[in-house]
């Protein structure tokens, strides 16, 4: 069974050679194509889709918005964003709106799709540049750490770990090989993480992480 993805862009040529990248790859079918804020919310079945790759401009409103809209009404729906934009405040809006990635049109056929795959999964993959700014903007304008942390006072020594190495810009299989444990153990790890500090992915995490000082 193949995996329904939405696309919303308002370039043909490049909707179509998404698609055909996609298609390609076996394990996705494209099963609905918008090119403005308007036809996206009219015609996606968002709740039907595993995911939605948003682009930040587009005519009728900018990605972002799209974004929100969607969250607000489909919490679960997966959203990527997949846009040359890499102006640091667009980035910090779309990452606080919730959105499951934010992968440049400048990066490789296969960085995007594994980066789709590791959003079904549950991970948030960045272009690395992308997840250095959001961080640095995070730091900038973070007070001094408070005296008591949260994430210190809820999770183990190991769990500690892994949320610094999530900071660092890590992937699952990153953490796994520089901690010498298997990747189910990395995500067993992760769940608990999420299930304890009561968040959804891994930007949340490293936000707060970062506003406590925990590099």
């Amino acid at each position: 069974m193949t995996i329904p993805i939405a696309l919303v862009d308002d370039h043909p040529i490049f909707s179509a050679g998404l698609k055909r990248l996609l298609e390609d790859d076996g394990q996705y079918e494209v099963v609905c194509i918008a090119s403005s804020m308007k036809e996206a919310l009219d015609t996606i079945p968002f709740s039907k889709v595993a995911i939605v790759l948003v682009d930040v401009n587009m005519p009728g409103g900018d990605g972002i918005e799209l974004l929100k809209g969607i969250k607000q009404k489909y919490a679960e729906t997966r959203i990527v964003m997949l846009t040359i934009e890499e102006d640091e405040e667009i980035i910090y809006r779309a990452m606080k709106e919730g959105a499951q990635g934010y992968i440049l049109k400048q990066d490789s056929p296969e960085r995007l799709l594994k980066s789709i795959q590791a959003c079904l999964e549950g991970e948030i993959l960045l272009s690395q540049q992308i997840y250095s700014k959001v961080i640095d903007r995070i730091r900038k304008n973070t007070p001094p750490p408070p005296g008591d942390s949260v994430i210190r006072k809820k999770l183990t020594e190991r769990e500690i770990e892994i949320v610094k190495l999530i900071v660092s810009g890590k992937s699952n299989p990153d953490i796994a090989r520089e901690l010498f444990i298997s990747g189910s153990t990395v995500k067993n790890h992760i769940s608990n993480i999420f299930r304890k500090m009561e968040m959804k992915d891994r930007v949340e995490l490293a936000i707060l992480a970062v506003k406590e000082g925990i590099k």
